[in-house]
């Protein structure tokens, strides 16, 4: 930090910057990453166009110079501002950390009732206002096997308003805005931590005469039922934002410093991940044991350690198995008969570990529960229920439950899964009761079972933000498993979370020699394996074990499908690629992701792809390379961020070929070409520091 010439002036740099200005009783944000905020640098303009706070309650509306400040302390990676409400015991703490090696701030609201009554509040958003001036903004349209999907569109008038759906954080839309004026290479980035379903917009507000209107980006929990009542002498902590710049305007251009910065504070993953074999994509809930069985030796054979029996398993009573989620009973007419953990035994002498689906927050009509303690649980979507977390009883039943199952069958994995749109919230409090809730169960659930490994999942990534990432020790990408799919979305996802943390399955099954090749005699025909066009089989698409496994490894990876009927040579292919992902996973687990080519929709095979992951604490670079339906045959790619040393590259492919030493000059101004002679192919290259520089690298 420093401080202007004018001592109520006070400035951070990184990336253009952060300067705050203290004026009587009001506290003025004129610059945020170099972008001009309020007018002329100064809090002017109409009131939903001044302040950094919006409130709501019963009894008004609060903002502009009703928010007067009481205290303000500036220090050099943190800011401190409290306000008092006009006229009204609440008062406000706004506490702001500067992270200067990333540049990543973070910001934490919290507001306080000091007096002896409840007070009822129906809106309280962050507020960040900026200069009158032509904006686009950048935000992500997320649904079932559609997650991560953004764009960049103009806001000339009007608003754009983001928000999640039915307690689902990243159902509708993702926690994630950007903003850039539409003349300049600048601009900036709002990351929401949601603690329950939220909100952020960017609107327009007329700045008076014929100037063009101010941009103010707002950001908070939802207010569309919002009714929270906040007792006397009571506080509520608002969710945390992160904010960061954009170099060139670009949404891409920093997701390494904030990948950084997330695995630092927010998202630390596990140094060794087990690779994971799941039934789910075999042949779905049914689950026929013999079959099992082979699937259990091939997921041996391709190295798999840990061996997981996917939905289909539970509900003891007759009927559909689906209305009987919330009965972790065994069935006892399909799938095990009640011996489940026979098989468990069976999976452990192979040399695997066990693991288990299961789906806590869904009950269905079915479950015994249910209808044995109807008090503790609250009605959702689809005939289906909740559990009413802030009833004791209902926590201790739920947490008893999964505990159970981890016990009873020495769990090393269990898949947690969110089928459920949990509807309104009738405490008004737009669930953030329901997740302070949960959140506190999953830490309960993982300090019990440290040896477990726990992995979320919400009908693929429909709860897949930072904050509930942090409470899991992975998360699962998306339902839809078609190779381009998963590569587009994880292209989105590493916008806002750290590569290493995302889930992926490689999903093959062979048709043999039945797909004539043109040119070629239906005998010579090569044996072909297909993955899913989408989340199930009805549609299917050729692809390559190669191509399929490569899309996989920025990532945490797992195997489904039918790995038994794949010819030999696949296994071996598939063994191999794993192999690559065993020695490479606490690398992986820990790293960095530069995204070196620009962002696509989910359905655009067009042209290449390329990431290139990092970690922190190693020496070396992956980069993955993919070329996707583009004519070309070769491709430059430009790495970054490698630091001024002489680089060794290695293609993976080519072990025993002569590497290629170059600068990293070299690597940022020529790149590196990359040659696939065929489409839908994948390349990786290993980035290393010279052998007799390593003792000098930091």
């Amino acid at each position: 930090m420093r401080q202007r010439k004018n001592e109520h002036a006070y400035t951070y740099e990184q990336q253009g910057p952060t300067v705050f200005c203290q004026q009587d009783r009001r506290v003025v944000l004129s610059r945020l990453f170099g972008l001009a905020c309020g007018l002329c640098e100064e809090d002017a303009g109409p009131a939903p166009a001044q302040g950094l706070a919006l409130l709501e309650t019963m009894d008004g509306r609060y903002e502009s110079n009703q928010l007067q400040v009481t205290e303000a302390t500036f220090a050099e990676q943190q800011v401190t501002i409290q306000w008092q409400v006009r006229d009204t015991p609440l008062h406000i703490v706004s506490r702001w950390v500067f992270s200067p090696d990333t540049g990543i701030w973070s910001r934490r609201d919290t507001l306080e009732n000091r007096g002896d009554q409840p007070v009822t509040l129906l809106r309280y958003l962050a507020r960040f206002v900026f200069a009158p001036a032509r904006y686009e903004v950048y935000s992500q349209g997320s649904h079932w096997s559609g997650e991560n999907q953004g764009n960049w569109q103009p806001l000339s008038h009007g608003s754009l308003v983001l928000r999640s759906e039915g307690g689902r954080t990243t159902q509708g839309g993702t926690p994630l805005l950007g903003l850039r004026p539409t003349e300049g290479r600048a601009g900036a980035a709002f990351h929401l931590l949601p603690h329950g379903n939220w909100m952020m917009r960017a609107r327009t507000r007329t700045a008076g005469g014929d100037s063009l209107p101010f941009t103010v980006v707002e950001i908070g929990p939802s207010d569309e039922d919002l009714r929270l009542p906040l007792a006397a002498h009571s506080a509520f902590e608002l969710p945390e934002i992160l904010f960061h710049s954009l170099p060139g305007g670009q949404i891409e251009s920093a997701t390494e410093r904030f990948h950084r910065y997330t695995l630092r504070y927010l998202a630390q993953a596990r140094e060794t991940i087990p690779l994971v074999y799941n039934t789910w994509f075999d042949t779905f809930e049914e689950l026929d044991v013999p079959r099992l069985r082979q699937q259990l030796a091939a997921a041996r054979e391709i190295g798999c350690e840990v061996f997981t029996i996917d939905a289909g398993w539970y509900g003891a009573g007759a009927g559909n198995w689906a209305a009987q989620t919330g009965d972790w009973r065994e069935k006892r007419d399909a799938a095990f008969h009640g011996q489940m953990g026979l098989f468990a035994d069976e999976v452990r002498a192979a040399g695997l570990g066990f693991g288990l689906w299961m789906e806590p927050e869904r009950i269905g009509p079915e479950a015994p529960v249910l209808h044995d303690h109807p008090e503790w649980f609250l009605p959702a979507t689809g005939g289906s229920y909740r559990p009413n977390l802030e009833n004791p009883q209902a926590y201790a039943y739920l947490l008893g439950e999964m505990g159970r199952l981890v016990e009873t069958y020495k769990l090393v994995w269990m898949k947690v899964d969110f089928n459920l749109d949990l509807s309104t919230d009738a405490s008004g409090a737009e669930f953030s009761g329901y997740y302070t809730a949960w959140y506190r169960l999953l830490e309960e659930l993982r300090a019990s079972y440290p040896d477990t490994f726990f992995e979320g999942c919400a009908s693929g990534g429909m709860r897949l933000d930072l904050h509930t990432l942090s409470h899991f020790d992975g998360h699962f990408l998306s339902d839809t498993v078609n190779p381009i799919h998963a590569l587009r979305i994880f292209q989105g996802a590493a916008l806002r979370l750290p590569p290493g943390r995302l889930g992926k399955w490689i999903v093959l099954r062979s048709v043999g020699a039945t797909i004539p090749e043109y040119g070629t005699l239906l005998a010579d025909t090569p044996q072909r394996v297909v993955a899913p066009m989408g989340a199930t089989w009805e549609r299917s698409i050729t692809t390559t074990v190669d191509f399929a496994a490569r899309v996989c490894l920025p990532g945490m990876v797992a195997v489904s499908g039918d790995v038994a009927g794949l010819p030999p040579q696949a296994r071996e292919r598939l063994r191999a690629h794993l192999d690559f992902y065993k020695r490479w996973r606490t690398f992986i687990a820990g790293s960095t992701a530069y995204l070196l080519t620009p962002l696509k929709s989910r359905d655009d095979e067009s042209g290449w792809v390329a990431i290139q992951l990092q970690n922190p604490l190693a020496d070396t670079s992956l980069l993955f390379v993919y070329r996707l339906d583009d004519a070309c045959d070769r491709q430059r790619i430009y790495p970054r961020g490698l630091g001024g040393w002489e680089y060794v590259v290695q293609d993976i492919d080519q072990p025993d070929a002569q590497p290629e030493g170059c600068s990293d000059q070299d690597l940022a101004t020529n790149g590196l070409e990359v040659h696939l002679p065929s489409r839908y192919s994948a390349a990786v290259y290993r980035l290393t520091v010279r052998e007799e520089l390593k003792g000098e690298v930091i």
